[in-house]
């Protein structure tokens, strides 16, 4: 309410003592100046540039003879594009394109086009290839042909079919043989009895191979391992006789290849007899390379023959390497752990890196008779190269 009165009041005019007052403003101060500070004195003005006058002009020479003038380069034709009939192409021109300019600051430059022809590619994909199929590949062309000559290719694919360990490659090394060679001869299905007694033979298979790094070999008609064998080498047939197990000290070192023959039985000509033979069959890698055994200039001989002339449960027999018959590889062969059970007649096999078993379970017999057999080779110390064990029942 006293807002509305106030507001409703005239103005009123100035006092006669407020007129006569003196109106206070504030004096402006004079810069101080420091003594301390020196200024510098003011840039000069930038200088004018003076211009540059024309060359002064030659004067004109007589006109002379007129100059020829270069040709004038024509207009190119559009390029004229060929329609392709494969959907999806892009239409080629007739114009030659100009190259791609490359520029040298790029980080990342273009790969070089993949070669098919890479030997160190192909190397490694020949190691998953049996020998036949690189036999194959090489008669593709000259190129493969010159890369799968190399001797090492075929070392790997020789070790790796017989499943043994490349680790003492002076013990593998053949003689005066190439590794191409040694494979095929291994792995071309030539066997003991494919030249002699081939009649008889019925069926065969692969064992396994073993590593003989010592002449000493082992080679047994039944368990357990005799404690004692005649240490005479011409004490050989007295050893079959007594122990059926003899040891051999004349072998030769390197691979050998043991296979499982089944022959007909021998004291019976009757095509209708069942009778078998089994015969456990140890050969030097290298033996089907020597002229010697094609032409039958080495020949078997007999080692000697064992009886039992009791009932027997079952026909084993094994060659070891005898310089390691403590070592658990041999023990795994002469465990039976691998055998079949007793109503099991089939035949049973078992290789390891030292050697090599057969076990077959009999039924009712009067008897077994395990023959031993040997084939020396006469040109280098009567080396032992090749081994038999025959069994068959009375």
């Amino acid at each position: 309410m006293g807002k509305a009165i106030s507001l409703l009041r005239p103005p009123q005019l100035p006092r006669e003592d407020e007129a006569g007052m003196m109106e206070l403003r504030k004096r402006p101060r004079t810069p101080r100046v420091d003594p301390d500070f020196v200024s510098s004195p003011p840039p000069p003005p930038p200088r004018k540039r003076a211009r540059k006058q024309a060359a002064p002009t030659k004067p004109k020479e007589a006109a002379g003879p007129a100059k020829r003038q270069p040709p004038t380069k024509r207009p190119r034709r559009p390029a004229v594009g060929i329609g392709c009939p494969v959907a999806g192409l892009h239409r080629v021109t007739c114009s030659r394109q100009p190259p791609l300019r490359t520029s040298t600051r790029v980080l990342f430059r273009p790969r070089r086009p993949f070669n098919w022809y890479e030997p160190d590619m192909w190397t490694e994909v020949a190691k998953h290839l049996c020998g036949f199929d690189l036999l194959r590949l090489s008669f593709t062309c000259r190129w493969f042909r010159r890369l799968l000559a190399d001797d090492s290719i075929w070392r790997y694919a020789f070790f790796r079919d017989l499943d043994l360990s490349d680790a003492n490659p002076r013990i593998h090394r053949p003689f005066y043989r190439s590794w191409r060679r040694l494979y095929f001869a291994a792995f071309d299905g030539t066997h003991a009895y494919s030249l002699c007694q081939s009649g008889e033979h019925r069926s065969s298979w692969r064992i396994g191979s073993f590593l003989l790094d010592s002449p000493q070999m082992l080679l047994m008609g039944k368990l357990p391992v005799p404690r004692w064998l005649p240490p005479d080498p011409e004490d050989l047939q007295l050893g079959v006789a007594m122990m059926g197990a003899c040891k051999l000290h004349n072998a030769r070192p390197g691979i050998w290849i043991t296979d499982m023959h089944v022959m007909r039985c021998p004291k019976c000509n009757l095509n209708s007899c069942r009778g078998n033979m089994q015969i456990l069959d140890a050969r030097h890698s290298e033996l089907f390379l020597e002229e010697a055994y094609w032409d039958q200039t080495w020949e078997y001989e007999e080692l000697g023959e064992h009886f039992q002339d009791e009932e027997v449960a079952d026909a084993f027999c094994a060659i070891i390497n005898a310089k390691h018959l403590a070592s658990p590889s041999t023990a795994v062969v002469l465990s039976k752990s691998w055998a079949g059970k007793r109503d099991d007649l089939l035949t049973k096999q078992c290789a390891s890196a030292t050697g090599a078993a057969i076990h077959t379970n009999l039924q009712s017999n009067a008897g077994l008779v395990s023959q031993f057999e040997a084939m020396r080779d006469t040109a280098r110390d009567g080396q032992i190269v090749s081994v038999r064990i025959s069994q068959v029942l009375l």
